[in-house]
């Protein structure tokens, strides 16, 4: 694919932007021949398929479709498509409002798609921007976003964290109203904390509801009651373990009884540790979960379990970094190094296994799971490389590479209701696109050999993609100190 692209490096850090911005290629006329389809319709690969896409979306798929005589051919043997990847747990809107290239590290990484769970931007520049990612003025994911996360009062000890992402909603009228406010801005989702009365919790479904707009977050009371109220969607798949152990009553005091606030990070773990299964409710609640289509986000690869896995162990990933993020992900390591020689349940087997089980138990109950990374600006997690990592987490637990990838395209479009749209390979769908060297049934960390990323009908191929890094790597070097 010998083709001149003009690359659009938008909201980077400063060093990045230089001067008037270009635009992304336009759409045009593309037909991949002889590719492999993995449409995450069905298991079974496609095999020696041509995929016809013109105006943003797909036209044709067929072993011999009419190949239009404008069209930019690409020879598609040995190759893999699947759909775009969404990542459905970040703050991405964060991370650009402070120029972290997301953008650029999340479609190199072909997350074409993100679900943003709170943020401070303004909620007007956040829909212009959305319009134009999808119009394609702008290169990035299409964006669903909740704008502030409501609960019924503040963190004493981590307000800091919440401090203009989240609004206060002391009663049921202050949360049916701020629900109404947010659907008003053009907000795809409603977020909630655990810090929210179960009364003012199902002011916020039904209002949330009848703007026809899911509810996602952390139950603030026992997961059965938040489930048959009408919670969509639990944000931390570990929860589900806190909150069906013996010691649930005790956890839920906790938040109640505002004494979680004086514990350190070690004491609660330390209590976590302590927790058994109460198998009968445990398995209740997964039935409600699965009866209530009560989805549940993984987010596994960010947790101390699971991150010294990929991110504190891969040191290319550090490229990425600046100076000071640098200094962070060696402390990340360090901290890791000293639960590990103490013993602590973060990084314990016991823990490790625990976790991998309650994925594969969720699942097997019918729970529709969607992959998320909690990615935040911190140092601590790459942009669209931690989605590759979920994946696999996902796998080792038990699921199979195509369980693993629904998790990351159709089940996240379904929940955000753009089925219609996207999550699939399919005639009529947008064109969010990754064409693979390797067959990712096969192997799930074959997601991770892109050749090309499609964003609408846009193509990028693997020279785009390594520019598009190498710019984000240039940028991170030229920034000392921050």
């Amino acid at each position: 694919m010998k083709r001149t692209i003009t690359l659009l490096l938008l909201l980077v850090w400063p060093t990045l932007v230089a001067g008037q911005q270009g635009a992304t290629k336009r759409p045009h006329t593309i037909a991949i021949r002889n590719v492999t389809v993995i449409d995450m319709r069905s298991a079974t690969p496609r095999t020696y398929e041509t995929v016809i896409i013109a105006n943003g979306r797909i036209t044709a798929i067929g072993k011999k479709p009419r190949i239009p005589g404008d069209a930019e051919v690409i020879d598609g043997r040995g190759k893999y498509l699947i759909p775009g990847l969404w990542d459905s747990y970040t703050y991405t809107l964060e991370a650009v409002k402070n120029h972290h290239p997301y953008f650029e590290l999340l479609i190199a990484h072909g997350v074409t798609g993100v679900r943003d769970v709170g943020t401070s931007y303004d909620l007007a520049a956040a829909a212009k921007l959305r319009s134009e990612i999808d119009a394609g003025h702008v290169l990035g994911p299409r964006l669903f976003y909740a704008g502030n996360v409501l609960m019924s009062e503040m963190p004493p000890r981590r307000s800091d964290r919440w401090t203009g992402i989240s609004t206060v909603v002391k009663t049921v009228e202050d949360a049916k109203h701020a629900v109404a406010e947010l659907a008003r801005s053009g907000v795809d989702h409603i977020k909630t904390e655990k810090r929210t009365r179960p009364d003012i919790l199902r002011a916020i479904i039904e209002e949330a509801h009848k703007q026809k707009l899911p509810v996602v977050g952390v139950p603030p009371s026992f997961l059965i009651d938040a489930s048959n109220d009408g919670l969509d969607c639990i944000e931390h798949f570990a929860e589900i373990n806190r909150e069906t152990s013996d010691k649930r009553e005790e956890y839920y005091a906790l938040y109640r009884d505002r004494k979680i606030d004086t514990l350190t990070t070690d004491q609660n773990y330390a209590f976590f540790g302590t927790m058994t299964r109460d198998r009968p409710y445990y398995d209740l609640s997964l039935r409600t979960l699965s009866k209530n289509k009560t989805c549940a986000v993984t987010n596994a690869a960010s947790t101390a379990t699971f991150s010294g896995d990929f991110e504190m162990a891969d040191k290319s990933r550090l490229r990425f970094k600046t100076e000071s993020q640098r200094a962070e992900v060696v402390a990340a390591i360090a901290e890791r190094e000293r639960q590990i020689r103490n013993n602590d349940y973060r990084t314990s087997t016991e823990n490790r296994k625990r976790a991998l089980q309650d994925i594969l138990d969720i699942r097997r109950a019918g729970v529709m799971l969607l992959a998320g990374t909690q990615l935040n600006q911190g140092a601590i997690g790459t942009a669209g490389l931690m989605l590759h990592d979920e994946l696999s987490i996902l796998v080792q637990a038990g699921l199979s590479p195509f369980e693993a990838l629904q998790t990351a395209t159709i089940n996240p479009a379904r929940f955000m209701r753009r089925e219609k749209d996207l999550g699939t390979i399919e005639v009529g769908k947008i064109a969010d696109i990754i064409m693979l060297d390797g067959n990712p049934l096969a192997d799930i960390s074959n997601t991770r050999k892109i050749n090309a990323v499609i964003v609408g009908g846009r193509i990028l191929d693997r020279n785009d993609l390594d520019k598009i890094l190498a710019a984000v790597e240039a940028a991170a070097k030229s920034v000392k100190g921050n």
